[in-house]
Formats: structure tokens, sequence, C-alpha cells
């Protein structure tokens, strides 16, 4: 009975937590968001083994498209899929916490502080696979601190969907070989999950030699993505305080506290050891530019996570204590007034995009134009929430490609000669752009949602 009231402390708290948050006005994290919808929606009316084609890992578009191929390939199916993972992935953060406590009371408590995070918050309702990934990998990094084989296995299986959602996992699972191969020469029957966990990777690495002749395709993808959009290296370390300050201050007070009681958790060593594992992965690869591009808070979350699931412990165990209840009453203050009050004045959140009025002007191409197909215009990667909210991608034709490592295409809106030129050229009856003096040209808009509009290119001339 209690196990069940557990979890549904637990889903409840996370699905209200998410709701807050979407209620709040948040649409997504940054384009990517879209962009992933819409290759979903395009696996979904023809599925294969590699969706894009590209760096980016094959599972999450699997688990969309197929959601899509039951329900229907809206952005709403893709929003409430990534709400229900979202939920999933609390629940799968409280089984890591159960691995790593002894108290269930203090693994709910853990599980809940995580879902509270800001960015854990935000994630969770995102149709990116950030937070699905990092419980999926601290799920298997908490198996480490067992010894049971089915545990092991459950671990090994964990690290293979979340090797083939994210690239950040990957040095989780090489460490996670590394331990069990240890743990193996007492059993070794725990050989099997050890050489599990780094099947993920390998299949990549294989499929890229396969397919793009040559094995490190994906990193040399990203690098050239990074090397053409110039951006700096990442500091992870820097970027894991300031994003998150409140669960790292107090974080660390805590394991002060418990160095200095010598009540350090059993479970902490090999927590630190794979995350900070991770950690100096990432931070060595972003130094020649093979870390990812985007917010560094969605790579740094598993450790977040870790930290949230220790600081309930420690608060609890404060609690219990009399001569520290005053240490559990500030840290129960400071979690939520510095990310209510104080977060503006000495941290950030990195910003996130608002694509509103292009899902909107999405929804109303796919009602007005029906079948026949629409030229879209492309000024920057907001054309993917156009196409996501219409639900059908396959009925716009892109204007030109923006992507940074190709020579940047011409655009067609220039003139409204242009447009009509390239219309004909592709038969398209339909044009989506922004309402300028130049689109104007092309008659009186059938819809118009500032800034966009969208124009029968058979209407009479004005």
């Amino acid at each position: 009975m209690q196990h069940w009231r557990d979890i549904t402390v637990v889903a409840g708290s996370k699905a209200a937590v998410g709701a807050v948050v979407l209620l709040g006005g948040f649409t997504a994290v940054s384009d990517d968001d879209f962009a992933r919808v819409v290759h979903a929606q395009q696996w979904a009316l023809e599925p294969r083994l590699d969706p894009t084609s590209t760096s980016w890992l094959p599972l999450p578009f699997w688990v969309y498209g197929s959601a899509m191929k039951l329900f229907g390939p809206s952005l709403a199916v893709a929003r409430s899929t990534a709400f229900i993972l979202g939920v999933a992935s609390a629940l799968l953060i409280y089984a890591a916490a159960r691995l790593l406590l002894t108290d269930r009371r203090d693994a709910v408590l853990g599980a809940v502080l995580a879902a509270l995070l800001p960015w854990s918050a935000r994630l969770g309702v995102a149709t990116v696979p950030e937070l699905p990934t990092a419980a999926l990998a601290l799920f298997a990094v908490a198996t480490l601190v067992k010894t049971e084989r089915r545990v092991r296995w459950l671990g090994a299986a964990a690290l293979f969907a979340a090797c083939l959602s994210r690239y950040e996992p990957w040095p989780i699972a090489a460490i996670f070989a590394a331990m069990s191969l240890w743990d193996a020469r007492r059993d070794k029957r725990l050989a099997g999950p050890a050489f599990a966990a780094v099947v993920g990777p390998l299949a990549w690495v294989a499929h890229n030699a396969v397919t793009h002749g040559s094995a490190f395709h994906f990193l040399a993808s990203v690098r050239a993505y990074q090397q053409a959009v110039s951006t700096t290296a990442v500091s992870y370390p820097a970027a894991l305080l300031r994003e998150e300050p409140e669960i790292c201050v107090v974080g660390a007070a805590l394991l002060v506290s418990a160095m200095v009681r010598r009540s350090l958790p059993t479970s902490l060593r090999r927590v630190s050891v794979a995350l900070g594992g991770m950690l100096a992965t990432l931070t060595i690869a972003a130094l020649p530019g093979g870390a990812p591009t985007h917010h560094a808070g969605r790579v740094l979350l598993v450790v977040w996570l870790a930290m949230a699931i220790y600081v309930g412990a420690g608060v609890r165990a404060a609690l219990r204590d009399r001569r520290r209840h005053w240490f559990a009453l500030l840290v129960l203050a400071v979690l939520p007034m510095g990310q209510v009050i104080l977060r503006p004045w000495y941290a950030r959140l990195d910003g996130f995009i608002d694509r509103s009025a292009e899902i909107a002007i999405g929804e109303r191409a796919a009602e007005v134009a029906g079948r026949e197909r629409v030229l879209l215009e492309v000024l920057d990667y907001g054309f993917f929430a156009v196409q996501a909210g219409s639900g059908n991608p396959d009925l716009f034709v892109v204007d030109r490609s923006i992507d940074p490592r190709k020579p940047r295409g011409h655009s067609s809106f220039g003139a409204s000669a242009t447009i009509r030129q390239r219309a004909a050229r592709d038969g398209v009856e339909w044009v989506v752009a922004r309402v300028t003096p130049v689109t104007n040209r092309l008659g009186s808009a059938t819809v118009e949602i500032p800034p966009w509009g969208i124009w029968r290119l058979s209407d009479p001339s004005p």
C-alpha cells in the first residue's frame, strides 16, 4: 500500500509541476523541439531505422513517431507524449532513489525535489529527450550500488535506451561497463550487463560506418556545426552552478556536513565516479568542439537529479536531528526563495523560445490549403514550428536551407515576382510568409496572424 502511495505522490507531483509550466505559457526550449516533432511526424508517415540521417540518435523519434502512428501526427500528440514521458521519468528517478537510499520516505522527497528543479520542470513537458535520458542514466548509475544480476541487467537496459537517445550517457556506459567487469571478479554473471551497456554506442558507431562511410560521422557533423556558428567552448562545471545554484549550494553544504559527521551515504562513491566521469568527458570534448551546441543545462540534468535525491535525504535527516533543525529549515527556505526571488539577481536559466505565432499559422495553413502544397518562407529555424503546428510537414515546400554548414540559400522572398516564379516552378498554390511590403503585393492575405500571413496565389493582385 505504501509503495503505491509513494508512486502516486511522485507521479502526481510531476504532473502538477508540468501543468503549472504549461499554464505559465511555456511552449518550447528551443527550435530543436519543433525540429524533432517534424522528424517524428515524417517517421510516422514513413518509418525507417535512422529517422533523420544526421547526428541525432534515433530512439526518441521511434517513440514519438509510434505515438503519432496511433493517435495522429499532431503537435498536441507530441506534447502529450512529452508530458507522459515526464511523469514516467519522475517514477524512474524515484526507482533510482530507492536503490540509492535506505528509507523510502527519503526517496519520495528526493524524487519530488527533482521534479521541482527549474530545468527538470521545463524539460518534463518539452518535446526533447533530455529528461527521459537523464532519468534512464541515473537509474543505470543507481544499479551500480547493487550486485544482484537482475538489477544490473535493468541498468544495462536503461543505458541502452539512454545511449540511443542522447550522447551524454555514453561516458556513463563506459564507466558502468568498467565497474561491472570489476564486480564480475566476484560474480562472473555481471560480465553480461557490462558488455550490454555499451551495445547502444557500438551499434550507432557501426551504423555510421556503414551508412556514412565513417564510424564517427556524427561527431564530425557536430563539430562542423559548432565551427559554422562560431560557438564558444562550454564550461560545464561553471554552468552546473550557474543554472541550478540552489541545489548545488545546498548539496555542497550537506556534503561537507556529512563528511564532518562521517555519515556519507555508502552509494555516493560510485554515483560520484560515474557522474564525475561524464562531466570530465564532456568538459574535455567541449574544447575541440565535440560537445552539444545547445543549452548546457540540458546536458547537466542528470547531475542535478542525483543531487536532488541526496539533498532530499539530507533534509529529512536534519529534520530528525533536533540539533540540526535550523539547517533543515534554512534549506527548505533557500530552495523556493532562491528560485522565485533571488535567482534573477545571481543566476540565470537560459532563455526559451516562443513560437506561438508560427504554430498558429501552421495550424491555419493546414486548414485552408487542404492537400495543396504551400511555399514556406525561411528566415530562421522557426519554420520547423510552422511545419510541426500543421501536423503535416510534407505539406510545405521549404524555400531554402539555412544550415550554417552549407552555403546559405537565396531567398525567393526578395520580390513578389520571384515568389511567384518559385511557386510556379514547384507547382505551389499557397504561400506562408511574414507580412511585409513584398508579400502584400501578392494580394490580400487569406489569413493573417502577425507577423505571419497566408496568401493564395490565384487571388488577383491589388
